[in-house]
């Protein structure tokens, strides 16, 4: 996996492999090989043998993101990958600072039609700032970009007051909202995010600009060329995990959350139109990295 340890998406999935293992008699070890935009672990995995025994726990960045926006990527998410589950999905919070004049997300787009504001991301081309482009596309309206590497430190400078506000992954922010230091003015997902207690008053951004829906994710995924049986016994494991109640709670809670409604098919069309989402984007904003 392209992550390094400790971080909720390696937790989440170290979770996963301790379920499969169980379901299918089988140890799996979680390798973690970050680097190159989350793009080194995709390589790799590319290259090994289509027997079921090498997999790749990747998601948003480097299969929906790195093969668009980096020229180098070597690799396509679709054509040279087999895809097996996507495990969940990773909602994003528009948040401000506690001392924010924007208490409610239609006053920040009424204010950012009006004068120059600026917002936060953890980088050119991550997530977060490709879903506030996204807004700017869609509502048709100008912010400036002001990256940093990470949205730790980027978060840290919202609170103190750098920057008008940011998109930030529910992991990465729920702990700040729940404290008071950040107040959530609207989640990126096409709904509310009722199961959450505090942000059960939170609007999504699709109220406001319709269709809107920009979020990160993870899916467990193959060199191309698996058995067929290989595939169905993988994604099956997969679906009983997210099938359980009391690890998907605990998912929940994370930020993981998943559809227990989830097949292969359902899957690749995903991650195939996700791919095509975060191209666009990169395209008509001009998005590049050094």
């Amino acid at each position: 996996m392209g992550f390094p340890a400790g971080q909720a998406t390696d937790i989440i999935a170290r979770t996963f492999s301790d379920e499969l293992g169980r379901d299918l008699g089988q140890n799996f070890i979680v390798e973690n090989r970050p680097g190159a935009g989350s793009m080194l672990s995709a390589q790799l995995v590319m290259k090994a043998p289509a027997d079921g025994y090498t997999l790749m726990w990747g998601g948003s960045g480097n299969l929906g993101i790195a093969p668009y926006l980096y020229k180098n990527a070597g690799y396509n998410p679709v054509a040279d990958f087999d895809t097996l589950m996507v495990s969940g999905i990773v909602p994003m919070l528009l948040v401000v600072n506690a001392d924010s004049e924007f208490k409610s997300f239609d006053q920040l787009l009424k204010a950012i039609r009006s004068r120059p504001l600026n917002y936060g991301s953890g980088g050119s081309g991550v997530t977060n700032h490709l879903a506030t482009e996204l807004l700017k596309l869609m509502a048709k309206v100008n912010i400036d970009h002001v990256p940093y590497k990470g949205d730790a430190p980027a978060l840290q400078d919202l609170i103190g007051g750098q920057f008008n506000f940011m998109f930030a992954s529910l992991p990465a922010c729920i702990g700040q909202v729940r404290a008071g230091r950040l107040r959530a003015l609207a989640v990126s997902t096409a709904r509310r995010l009722t199961a959450i207690d505090i942000l059960r008053d939170v609007p999504a951004v699709s109220e406001h600009v319709p269709n809107y829906e920009c979020v990160a994710w993870t899916a467990l995924v193959g060199p191309k060329g698996l058995a067929e049986d290989v595939k169905v016994r993988l994604a099956a494991g997969m679906k009983k995990v997210m099938q359980n109640a009391a690890v998907t709670s605990k998912f929940e809670q994370m930020g993981n959350f998943v559809d227990p409604g989830m097949t292969i098919e359902r899957s690749r069309e995903w991650i195939r139109s996700e791919g095509e989402k975060f191209s666009r984007i990169i395209s008509e904003a001009k998005v590049s990295v050094t």
